[in-house]
């Protein structure tokens, strides 16, 4: 007789934890995917609010809005030190867009997880609708 013992798993084992694994990353990994596009989202919108609060502060002091968010990271004549550090991309690895619309209003948009214009998930900072 031998009184070794076999070690492992079995085929019919493997397969029900195979089976397990998969039921649940079904279960779950829609809700995953929807909370990470949702941080994306918001994580562009707190960063065009802290483009907006610059924007406001470079306005009060200069009379003007800046040419282009790029100015917010220099230091100028009434303010030494900037007014953002550095201009980040959007969560999606794209630049964000700013468009002064007068001189007091300006949009910020970011074209969202597919980069593209005028779809769906463009962000805008103020809110709006439309580009």
């Amino acid at each position: 007789m031998n009184n070794r013992r076999q070690r492992g798993f079995t085929l019919v084992e493997l397969m029900v934890v195979v089976v397990i694994l998969g039921t649940l990353i079904a279960l779950v990994g829609p809700n995953i995917w929807r909370m990470l596009f949702q941080s994306n989202v918001g994580a562009a919108k707190a960063q065009m609010a802290a483009f907006g609060t610059a924007i406001d502060q470079y306005r009060m002091e200069n009379k003007k809005l800046p040419a282009s968010l790029d100015d917010l990271t220099q230091a100028d004549g009434k303010n030494p030190n900037p007014y953002i550090d550095r201009i980040p991309m959007d969560p999606w690895g794209n630049a964000y867009e700013y468009r002064p619309q007068d001189r007091k209003t300006y949009i910020i948009k970011s074209y969202g997880e597919d980069g593209q214009a005028d779809t769906e998930d463009d962000i805008f900072y103020p809110d709006q609708e439309d580009s």
